[in-house]
């Protein structure tokens, strides 16, 4: 195993404790990250912002940005900006540092979600290489959800996670050289039949391979907007055709139009084995003016299958274009960064018994639509 990586269950739950982590339970961990669930504490603001130092916290903005208290009993307004209190006490280990991506049924309804936190001045981070002298022994302070809804009315639950954070104790994204070990080894990426990619058969951008679209029958979903209400608390209960058009492209082309928002596929299958994790980059910009992904983490384990003989399984893209824009089958959609983790996780994604998406062939709505 790797040196240092991304943390696993087992070394995360090691940090619930009163000097770490504290308020968050068992539930809210996954092989590879920690979903953070939300207090009572929101405020309607005016804008959303950023921390501009080490020094400042977000509590202490609030009058900057015209924070209104708000009552997570009433739905979240179409564009306005929320901000929500992460619940539980969080200080880090001085080691340790985290990334965090909204959760994949965030996402698939085109939920604007970014994590903000005292005393960095990143989005989606939890860093302690910030001048704030108090950071030396390790990040420590208040998490918060900065959200918007852009398609429709939100109603939200405290308790429920809307991103979830990984934690490493250093880089450790796969190079080229063992990225061609992994496919050699196990498989990363697999064609649409579930055949296994050569390395020499993968496309790299950096450090990240690229991944293309499938356009064609069942396409996927297209959302304009509505004015109905869905409640994230809700499984399988909502009527797809209430928020969302089915699409199809029999010749193999589509016209993607500005301001909606669309629930794509991958025509490739990907695999992520027990010792690595992944993660979708945003999109290089010489492909396309579009954003790519709203979610993007893939926990170790995705595509393995339950007996670990699978052979991978498509990503589901949540896909915004800033114009009118045709795809074609196989065009490029997407990019998929590889890193190691620390050690196996005591339980992996395709476990039977807590994935909501281990039956995903095809561009897949979230866990609130029927099936």
């Amino acid at each position: 195993m790797s040196r240092t990586g991304v943390l696993p269950k087992q070394m995360l739950r090691e940090l619930f404790s009163p000097e770490n982590i504290a308020g968050v339970e068992e539930q809210y961990l996954n092989p590879a990250s920690i979903d953070l669930p939300l207090s009572k504490e929101a405020y309607r603001i005016e804008s959303i912002f950023l921390i501009l130092n080490g020094q400042e916290k977000v509590r202490d903005l609030l009058p900057l940005v015209g924070a209104t208290e708000h009552c997570l009993d009433s739905p979240l307004e179409v564009g306005v900006p929320y901000l929500i209190r992460v619940a539980g006490t969080w200080k880090l280990p001085s080691t340790v540092y985290g990334y965090a991506n909204p959760k994949s049924s965030t996402g698939r309804i085109g939920f604007f979600c970014r994590t903000i936190a005292d005393g960095v001045d990143m989005y989606d981070s939890l860093d302690a290489e910030t001048p704030n002298p108090q950071f030396k022994s390790g990040w420590s302070g208040e998490i918060w959800m900065l959200v918007r809804a852009e398609y429709f009315p939100i109603l939200l639950r405290p308790g429920l996670a809307l991103s979830q954070i990984r934690l490493f104790d250093g880089k450790s994204f796969l190079d080229d050289l063992h990225s061609e070990l992994a496919i050699r080894s196990s498989g990363l990426i697999f064609d649409e039949a579930g055949k296994k990619l050569l390395y020499q058969e993968t496309r790299r951008h950096d450090d990240s391979f690229l991944l293309t679209i499938h356009v064609g029958e069942m396409m996927g979903w297209e959302c304009r907007g509505t004015r109905k209400i869905l409640d994230m608390s809700k499984s399988n209960f909502y009527d797809p055709r209430d928020f969302f058009s089915s699409i199809q492209a029999p010749d193999g082309r589509y016209i993607l139009r500005k301001n909606c928002f669309y629930i794509l596929t991958t025509r490739e299958r990907i695999m992520v084995p027990p010792h690595l994790s992944a993660e979708l980059r945003a999109i290089e910009e010489r492909l396309g003016e579009f954003r790519s992904h709203a979610a993007g983490y893939i926990d170790p384990g995705w595509g393995c299958g339950a007996d670990g003989n699978g052979c991978g399984r498509p990503i589901t893209l949540e896909v915004i274009p800033q114009e009118d824009m045709l795809v074609r089958d196989g065009q490029r959609i997407a990019r998929i960064r590889y890193e190691e983790m620390k050690d196996i996780p005591e339980i992996l994604y395709d476990d039977p018994m807590r994935s909501n998406y281990t039956d995903q062939w095809a561009a897949r709505l979230s866990k609130h639509f029927k099936l």
